[in-house]
């Protein structure tokens, strides 16, 4: 065949259509305005499933708080551990963690767990707890304790209810890296079996003791060489040092189980004393000179025996004790009508002395000892204005129609000793400028305006001499005098007109 004879060109014309052809009609275009439709749908879709997403999980501020530390974060779907990963916080065994909610607000509080190493019984328990008490971390270690057992706390004595340190009710605990808290558990020695009644006799004279036995104080060998397994039935004969050790032993005094309470701290514990001084001695506690033992000294030691003793602490505390001045209430008639001013008055101060007793650390009285007055309480005044504007006061009657050589109207005030500069017992209590003891009948004027021994004639208070001055006397005012023991107020205060007599 020969492959150079030209083929016929194909057509490019489009096909022939069946029906009616679309006019215009441009597959391109029509491309891309289909792509822009579906990527707008796309987006409206993304839009409302985001809008939908925050009405469900909407954003949240958490407040964090962890021992001392407080972290704000904000979650996004309000989860607990996304709040905990945003502030860097893992929990370890025993935390625990709460959650309170108020409309867009969380608080997650995270409580710590403690480390507690327990050593009890030859082994060493380690725990986390969140107990309050001693008690409460050995329960969680699966610690029993039993009578006469003692328990040191960082190696400090302790009872099964006090209180963990760091673990108060209503703080957060301590952090999960703190140092684990020590509690030690010493287990009671177990009663010494007596099965002949000569076996607690004393030691012939021929028996030999280890040396070892005759360096150590006969009461401390129980609690260190003696062996529970010691007490039970030996089939052969044991050596001469293991005979004399075990003779030593069974000659050592019983030991019994007693109730003590010193200072309020109760404790229960086996020990070897005859007489409650003994008891004393061993817990090396000294009486004071005030304080109380339920029984004498010289007392047998019986078992279940309580022996409580009271701390007494008597004590001579100082302060300082104030007494309120006296205000007195004084008319001024350079007030305006009803106006009231307030002249405080200096308080007293005293030195007081009291016997206070402590009983175990607790105050249980309080008794006078003695007392000093530092200072004197300097009174004060209410001063208050006229009652009238002009005129004299309406309570006076001016019913005076005898002979006067000149009429004056002035601002009459009363005053008796206690108003003077001098305390009672002073020499100078109750007595006048002039030297006149202060009566009904003596008054303070001012001498610029009524000479001194001028008589004059007051109405509603009588005859009156010119005896005294006074501060608080300036111009046209006059004080009429008041035996001390006259019933109170006994003048309204207030203008008046005087008749001057001569």
């Amino acid at each position: 065949m020969d492959r150079s004879l030209l083929r016929p060109r194909p057509t490019i014309d489009p096909p022939p259509m069946i029906g009616r052809p679309f006019g215009g009609f441009d597959p391109i275009e029509y491309s891309r305005s289909t792509r822009g439709r579906r990527h707008a749908a796309a987006m409206l879709v993304v839009a409302l499933l985001v809008v939908l997403a925050f009405q469900l999980f909407p954003i949240q501020n958490v407040t964090l708080v962890t021992g001392d530390t407080t972290v704000q974060v904000r979650s996004t779907f309000g989860d607990e551990q996304e709040a905990l990963d945003a502030a860097a916080l893992d929990l370890a065994p025993g935390d625990r963690v709460l959650v309170a909610r108020t409309g867009n607000q969380a608080a997650l509080a995270v409580q710590r767990a403690m480390p507690v190493v327990v050593h009890a019984d030859g082994a060493r328990i380690e725990v986390r707890t969140r107990a309050r008490t001693v008690a409460g971390a050995l329960a969680l270690a699966n610690v029993e304790i039993g009578d006469g057992d003692r328990i040191y706390v960082e190696g400090s004595r302790t009872a099964p209810g006090h209180e963990l340190g760091g673990l108060v009710p209503g703080l957060v605990s301590a952090a999960s890296d703190a140092q684990p808290l020590r509690i030690e558990v010493v287990r009671a020695l177990p009663e010494v079996p007596v099965t002949d009644s000569t076996a607690a006799s004393s030691l012939p004279p021929d028996a030999e003791v280890a040396p070892a036995l005759e360096a150590v104080p006969a009461r401390r060998i129980l609690s260190v060489l003696v062996d529970p397994n010691a007490w039970r039935p030996i089939e052969s004969s044991p050596p001469p040092d293991m005979e004399a050790l075990f003779r030593a032993v069974a000659a050592l005094p019983a030991r019994v189980l007693i109730t003590v309470n010193i200072g309020g701290q109760v404790d229960r514990l086996r020990i070897a004393a005859d007489r409650v001084e003994e008891v004393l001695a061993q817990l090396d506690v000294e009486l004071g000179e005030h304080d109380r033992i339920s029984h004498p000294l010289d007392a047998a030691v019986i078992a279940d025996m309580e022996i409580v003793v009271l701390f007494i602490e008597k004590v001579v505390e100082e302060y300082i004790e104030y007494t309120e001045p006296t205000i007195y209430w004084r008319d001024d008639h350079t007030l305006a009508p009803g106006e009231v001013r307030l002249v405080e008055g200096t308080p007293g101060e005293v030195r007081v002395w009291e016997e206070v007793t402590y009983e175990n650390g607790a105050e249980i009285s309080r008794e006078p000892h003695s007392a000093l007055v530092l200072s004197e309480p300097i009174s004060g005044e209410r001063l208050r204005g006229p009652v009238a504007d002009d005129g004299v006061s309406p309570v006076v009657v001016d019913d005076y129609d005898g002979p006067y050589t000149q009429k004056l109207r002035v601002w009459a005030t009363w005053y008796n000793a206690t108003h003077g500069w001098a305390p009672p017992g002073h020499p100078g209590y109750g007595i006048t400028f002039t030297g006149v003891p202060l009566e009904y009948g003596i008054c303070a004027v001012d001498p610029d305006f009524i000479p001194l021994g001028t008589r004059f004639y007051v109405p509603g208070y009588g005859e009156c001499l010119a005896a005294d001055t006074g501060g608080l006397i300036n111009g046209y005012d006059i004080d009429l005098g008041f035996p001390e023991g006259h019933p109170p107020e006994p003048w309204h205060t207030g203008y008046v007109h005087i008749y001057l007599l001569d």
